[in-house]
């Protein structure tokens, strides 16, 4: 079955389809220039991720022989000669508009790059002193020598010469590398330019620029550039392992020798400088691209948050904290009294922030537990975990190992935690944890009080401000009794115990999604008004994909949010007509899972850590989490409603597997979501204690 006739799109070519949705925010007109960079920026960070994860597991299949089919009917070569026929029309678009559009535009504004040709003789000095200063004892020229292999780093910019001796040197020209490490800047300021706010040229071009500094009474010729991309699709067999941060060590060294998997090289190397790379690089096993301008534009990220140029930048949405929780006032308190719902970066991820903080001091916190995935850089939350097992406390913290990408920095956060004589578990053997929760364990009178955090998003202030995400706060107490359920599973062994409230998966939030499926199926036959309203990350997984086919197919109207991947064809008559699926890319990644059925007109609303996809549902601990507070429940009904009516910022698969925007036919103001957003939590930052619904907290009474 060609992937034209398959009820499945390619989950490799949908996700190539939501970078292109990326790149298109790059080209809005409407948009200033230094976001446009950012968006331009962004497109290649994804790139890089997804050729050293999903390309590099095709990589493998295709080298093993493997002639297995996906759910389209395509074969790993058939994905991967897609993949680069895509990604070679995706580079130039990307080049076209970095060259010919936005760096044309910035010069208008003061901020150009500089060629070596533009500089004058007293820049060219300054320059020159810098590098001899700043970059040249960085940087390590390496001799390539045919009779051994050298090892390049990943997605850094390789200079590679052809160095020829002096006129009395009879030794033959030889070929030397140089790699710019990351640690240097990519873009170097360069002062005092007549009509120029902020000049710079681009670190590749000064080392070039200056390197016969490496080859005293000798000849460089002009340096071929390129960059590789490993295969990172290498994980921990943690099956039998008995030491799982040693493992994790080796993981991440086997990823620094791993084959190259893409390799860009820019135009105008000769050809026997491309032959040397193509040699460095096993070249043959992997995908090869001539790049028509510029190497790693994720780079340009630096540059779109450059200070000032505040003209050149989009309108800063701020967070607010809703008035209930302004400082001064103890969440333990407001919980109490009802849960709490917040909406981020919206409504501000520091009240969560600051409850951990407030537990780790709080005499009356005595335990702790919690699932790091991924923190920040230097995590208040980290940190407060360490002073609140310094301070006597019992800290219990799962931090994932297996957290791609993050591993290294996760074995440097377990072991601090583990010095402060906070219990550490590694992960879950064979599985990934992937759930958002925080258990803080109060004494209260005479009772021992749950409080709970359950989020879609990482415990990272960072990304917080930056990702859309939802948290729900509650003491609920049958919600307590799963969450110690819960963690008696993942950290102790335990056998699984089904749950009042909550799902984990991979024991039964799939099976619990299935039923809430079919459920709206049975009453769509029998007549009822039935709805589905889905939103999240990723829609993979093919049993949860058939069983949405199997709704449609009985009259349930299901509206579906999917930021990246989607393999389900919507608007198919006699498969799909009823389903359609809308992709919001915005100023904020969309990252929240919101899940409403209709159940009759009272809404079983839920909250996830997990998409629909085989590995969330399968092959990770997630967790499920119904939301039983009704204004919660109406505000999360209200999010998804508002996406689906976003004008603005919302594109809307079709069954060809085109992306398309709605436009504004009437000429008005386009509803974009997000802005709505942020106007809501302004709104609810002011005027909290004007709503006759207000919360007043108090103080728990002994005994409660």
């Amino acid at each position: 079955m060609s992937q034209a006739e398959s009820s499945f799109f390619n989950r490799e070519l949908s996700w190539l389809a939501f970078n292109d949705r990326v790149l298109e925010e790059a080209q809005r007109s409407d948009l200033p220039v230094l976001e446009r960079l950012k968006f331009l920026a962004i497109t290649a960070s994804n790139l890089d991720e997804f050729f050293m994860v999903r390309v590099g597991a095709l990589q493998w299949l295709r080298l093993q022989g493997r002639r297995v089919r996906d759910a389209s009917g395509m074969t790993p070569t058939q994905q991967w000669e897609a993949i680069e026929r895509h990604v070679t029309a995706l580079l130039q678009r990307q080049q076209a508009l970095l060259l010919q559009v936005l760096l044309p535009e910035l010069a208008s504004h003061g901020i150009r790059r500089l060629r070596p040709e533009e500089l004058t003789l007293a820049q060219r000095e300054r320059l020159e002193a810098h590098f001899l200063e700043q970059i040249h004892p960085v940087l390590s020229p390496i001799a390539l020598d045919p009779e051994s292999v050298t090892a390049l780093p990943a997605l850094q910019i390789n200079l590679l010469f052809e160095v020829v001796g002096s006129h009395q040197d009879a030794e033959p020209s030889r070929w030397v590398l140089i790699s710019l490490p990351n640690s240097l800047p990519r873009h170097l300021g360069i002062a005092e330019v007549e009509g120029l706010s902020h000049a710079f040229m681009n670190l590749e071009d000064v080392v070039e620029m200056f390197a016969g500094h490496f080859f005293p009474e000798e000849h460089a010729g002009a340096a071929a550039r390129f960059r590789i991309s490993r295969n990172s699709d290498i994980v921990a067999e943690d099956e039998n392992v008995a030491d799982l941060a040693s493992e994790m060590e080796g993981v991440l060294e086997k990823r620094v020798q791993s084959p190259a998997i893409r390799v860009e090289i820019e135009q105008g190397a000769s050809a026997a400088a491309v032959a040397q790379i193509h040699g460095i690089c096993a070249a043959r096993q992997a995908q090869v691209f001539a790049v028509a301008g510029e190497l790693d534009l994720s780079a340009y990220f630096a540059l779109s948050a450059i200070p000032g140029f505040d003209e050149l930048k989009v309108d800063a949405w701020q967070s607010h904290t809703p008035a209930q929780l302004e400082p001064g006032v103890s969440l333990f308190e407001v919980l109490a009294q009802g849960d709490v719902l917040l909406h981020h970066p919206y409504d501000s991820f520091d009240p969560v922030v600051q409850w951990i903080e407030e537990a780790a001091a709080d005499p009356q916190v005595v335990g702790i537990k919690q699932i790091l995935y991924r923190t920040a850089r230097n995590s208040r939350i980290v940190a407060a975990l360490i002073r609140a097992a310094e301070s006597g406390k019992q800290v219990t913290v799962l931090v994932e190992l297996k957290a791609r990408f993050d591993e290294a920095r996760n074995l440097d956060r377990a072991q601090d935690l583990l010095n402060a004589g906070a219990q550490i578990i590694y992960g879950v053997r064979g599985l990934k944890t992937h759930a958002k929760i925080c258990m803080i364990l109060r004494r209260e009178g005479a009772r021992l009080v749950r409080y709970l955090h359950l989020g879609t998003g990482n415990y990272n202030e960072a990304s917080a401000r930056l990702y859309g995400d939802i948290s729900y706060l509650t003491c609920r107490p049958e919600y307590g009794k799963d969450a110690s359920a819960f963690f008696n599973t993942v950290t102790g062994r335990s056998r699984f115990v089904h749950f009042e409230r909550l799902s984990m998966a991979p024991f039964g939030l799939r099976e619990r999604l299935l039923g809430l499926i079919r459920s709206e199926a049975q009453r769509a036959r029998q007549g009822e008004e039935a709805e589905i309203m889905l939103k999240m990350n990723s829609l993979e997984d093919r049993e949860m994909i058939e069983a949405l086919y199997e709704a449609s197919g009985a009259g349930v109207k299901i509206r579906l949010n999917v930021r990246g991947i989607c393999c389900l064809r919507p608007g198919v008559p006699g498969l799909s007509e009823r389903i359609a699926v809308v992709s919001i890319i915005d100023r904020y990644l969309e990252h929240a899972r919101i899940y409403a059925f209709r159940q009759g007109g009272r809404h079983a609303v839920f909250i996830s850590s997990a998409d629909f996809m085989r590995r969330n549902l399968s092959k990770r601990v997630e967790l499920l989490v119904p939301v039983e507070d009704r204004e919660a429940k109406r505000r999360l009904v209200d999010v998804l409603e508002t996406h689906f009516a976003d004008q603005s910022r919302g594109r809307w698969l079709q069954p060809d597997g085109r992306w398309l925007s709605s436009g504004d036919a009437a000429g008005r103001k386009a509803t974009r979501s997000q802005e709505i957003f942020a106007r809501e939590a302004a709104k609810r930052a002011r005027h909290f204690n004007e709503s006759p619904d207000v919360l007043v907290p108090h103080k728990p009474q002994q005994g409660r």
